[in-house]
């Protein structure tokens, strides 16, 4: 009886304890969020961000057709409620989001097709240790 009730109660600990993933979206910053308690594993954050973006599709705006995804640290979550600074090298607390590239975790960018301007792609590019920027990770809605 009380080895089950020790057990029970580390593990009780144990599942209070683990921090709930979620994305924080910028009030300041068009289509940026953050990644709250992401976990450990690369590959299940960018299952995350996939997931999140067939859940909440977005449209295609004339003028930003990109979303941003950055880990939420005590550096990044400054976005959340103040927007960028413009570079003007006179101050030095100046914030730029580019400054924190390092942080950065994938880009989702929307287009319309060359081919057919009614159809649009979206190509999603992960980037630091979850994969290769430079190379697109997912194209949604494919031009052909």
């Amino acid at each position: 009886m009380k080895k089950t009730l020790i057990i029970i109660t580390i593990m009780l600990l144990f599942f209070s304890c683990t921090k709930k993933t979620e994305f924080i979206k910028s009030k300041t910053i068009a289509d940026l969020f953050l990644l709250k308690n992401p976990p450990q594993e690369d590959s299940l954050v960018k299952k995350l961000v996939k997931d999140f973006l067939l859940k909440n599709p977005p449209k295609y705006k004339n003028k930003i057709n990109r979303i941003d995804f950055y880990i939420y640290n005590s550096d990044t979550k400054y976005f959340l409620d103040h927007g960028e600074d413009n570079p003007s090298g006179l101050s030095l607390g100046e914030q730029q989001l580019n400054f924190y590239n390092n942080y950065r975790i994938a880009i989702f960018s929307i287009s319309k097709c060359k081919n057919n301007e009614k159809r649009l792609v979206g190509e999603l590019q992960f980037d630091n240790k979850y994969g290769d920027f430079y190379k697109p990770d997912t194209i949604i809605y494919k031009c052909k």
